[in-house]
């Protein structure tokens, strides 16, 4: 599991999808993350189904808009491999509009996982009533997620900022009640109680700030390790936070089967190579005249397959 503030869509690109997003589908790749919560997305619906079309055969999207300036400001989003997800239903709730949003996922075969991925104001004041909005909304829903994760734009205690400072006590107040009554703790801090790590960095002043954090249930703390908090190879003016969550009664999951992904069907260059393979293979099949163990249509139709296999994965690269 993983957050990431991206600070905005990007560069829009070839193909309708921007640097930043491309560069978010590598880090899933290389990171192997499960799920990415990113806030700052600024995903609308038809951004939403431009990275669906793109990347849809490996990842998933889900999203809450600002819903006053959504190419523009906010916005939360959640990003899951379908590759480790690969059973059960997942879905993703919105709680506050391009603020908050519920990512339901399958963790064994009777416990589902949910997430809860926010992206409060910056101003103290607006801060601390969204903590108790967001209260009040996750009763009246009878929500209660196992993990709250994101862009928190407060920090809880004063060795989390440089130079060390308290932020507004209302807010950490009022994010201390929704916390206590949900039973989170800070699972990087609870594993490195005295270190000092910052994901922010204000560029004008120099000052750093542990913004971006991930807070589990405490039954789960046991579970989570490998934290990781760093670079993420995305144009972004925050750090990645990460964490892995075991998960003790998962069965044993193979590779799988490869399949062609959908958008090699669409690339010019991709299907001047499959042209040029099939028409060889029209030709080596016209050729046979006496059938034998090794010139054999079945034979020659399954190096066909495995010439058109190897040149896929070699552009999908």
């Amino acid at each position: 599991l993983a957050s990431l503030n991206v600070n905005g869509f990007g560069r829009v690109t070839t193909g309708g999808a921007s640097d930043k997003w491309l560069a978010v589908h590598q880090l899933m790749k290389e990171k192997r993350l499960t799920v990415l919560a990113v806030q700052e997305a600024h995903l609308t619906a038809e951004r939403r189904l431009t990275l669906e079309r793109l990347f849809g055969d490996k990842l998933a999207f889900y999203s809450s808009a600002d819903p006053t300036s959504p190419l523009a400001v906010g916005g939360v989003a959640f990003v899951v491999s379908k590759r480790a997800i690969a059973a059960g239903p997942t879905s993703c709730v919105e709680i506050i509009p391009g603020k908050a949003a519920v990512l339901t996922i399958p963790w064994t075969t009777t416990r589902k996982l949910s997430l809860l991925n926010v992206y409060p104001p910056n101003r103290a004041v607006d801060n601390a009533c969204f903590w108790r909005e967001l209260d009040n909304v996750l009763r009246a829903r009878g929500e209660r997620p196992m993990i709250l994760l994101g862009d928190f734009n407060f920090v809880e205690l004063p060795e989390d900022r440089l130079p060390p400072r308290a932020d507004s006590q209302t807010t950490v107040a009022a994010f201390t009640a929704l916390r206590d009554r949900l039973a989170l703790r800070d699972s990087w801090r609870g594993a490195h109680p005295t270190a000092r790590v910052f994901t922010y960095c204000q560029h004008a002043t120099g000052s750093q700030s542990r913004l971006d954090r991930i807070y589990v249930r405490h039954e789960l703390a046991t579970a989570a390790a490998d934290w990781v908090i760093g670079p993420a190879g995305v144009v972004t003016d925050h750090f990645l936070v990460g964490l892995s969550l075991a998960n003790y009664q998962a069965p044993t999951v193979g590779r799988g089967r490869w399949a062609l992904p959908a958008c090699m069907m669409e690339d010019p260059v991709f299907t001047a190579t499959m042209r040029t393979l099939g028409m060889k293979l029209q030709d080596e099949l016209s050729g046979i005249h006496v059938r034998s163990e090794e010139c054999n249509p079945q034979r020659a139709f399954a190096r066909f397959k495995a010439r058109l296999r190897d040149a896929a994965r070699e552009r999908h690269k």
